[in-house]
Order: C-alpha cells, then sequence, then structure tokens
C-alpha cells in the first residue's frame, strides 16, 4: 500500500474515531450516565480497575498501531496491537455493569449506542487496513522475481 493510500484510509479511521469521542457510548440503566461520553471513556476510563480498565488499554493500542501504520513499515506490529485492541473493544459487550455516577455507584448496561459503535469500528478499520496492507506487502513482486 503506498503512502498517499495509507494517509488517506488512516485520515478515515481518524475521523471515525474522532466522532465517537463526541457522542454517548453506552446508556446505564436506560439512561446516559457522565461516564458514557466518548472523550470521558477515553480520559477516565482507565480508573477503573477491572474489567473496564483492561479493556480501556484497547485505545493506548489502537493509537500506537495508528502511528505505526502511519509511519512505518512495522505493520507486523501494528497488527499485534490492533488485533489485541479490536477483541478488548468487542470485549465491552460482556461488560454488565459499570460506575454510573460520580459516587461510584454502579448501575446496569441496558444499551450500547453509536459512539460504541463508531469506537468498535475504527479500531476494526485499522485491524481490517493493516491486514490489507499485510497481503499487499506479502503479494509484492521481489526484484528478484522480476528479472
Amino acid at each position: 500500500m503506498n503512502n498517499k493510500a495509507k494517509k488517506i484510509i488512516a485520515a478515515g479511521i481518524g475521523l471515525v474515531f474522532l466522532s465517537s469521542l463526541t457522542m454517548e457510548c453506552y446508556l446505564v440503566d436506560g439512561d446516559p450516565s457522565l461516564w458514557s461520553r466518548g472523550v470521558i471513556a477515553l480520559l477516565l476510563g482507565w480508573l477503573n480497575f477491572n474489567k473496564i480498565g483492561l479493556i480501556w488499554l484497547a485505545n493506548p493500542l489502537f493509537i500506537f498501531s495508528y502511528f505505526i501504520f502511519l509511519s512505518t513499515k512495522k505493520s507486523k506490529l501494528a497488527l499485534a496491537f490492533s488485533s489485541v485492541a479490536s477483541i478488548l473493544a468487542l470485549s465491552f459487550t460482556q461488560i454488565e455493569s459499570i460506575i454510573k455516577n460520580e459516587g461510584g455507584y454502579n448501575g446496569q448496561i441496558t444499551e450500547y449506542l453509536l459512539g460504541y459503535w463508531l469506537w468498535v469500528g475504527s479500531i476494526l478499520l485499522l485491524l481490517v487496513s493493516l491486514i490489507l496492507n499485510e497481503i499487499l506487502q506479502y503479494n509484492k513482486p521481489t526484484a528478484k522475481a522480476a528479472q
């Protein structure tokens, strides 16, 4: 994949990710909570020292793989990070309760909203792009084969 194509794909992925930060990600007991806004979940999600804190690690893994995808040819490392980020992001659907408010009270996650699906979508788009890049690199004719 050439650099121009990488930059266009990366811009699209970045826009999807940034869009997810502006939206509600889930409902707790049927209502949005302070923590359910995408940007708040990104900035403060690591404060949950349970399964949610582990799932939050999808964010730095996504960001590392995103910049590796853009800046280097080490797509195998980016592919590994992106694969783990995808698994972590999708595993959030297995969480039943989450912090509901500033008092630390928990509530039941009742619905996943567009912000969550855009977040997962951006991570999965990066993963698919990295897989496609790897396939294209593997099928690229070498100088020896051309002679």
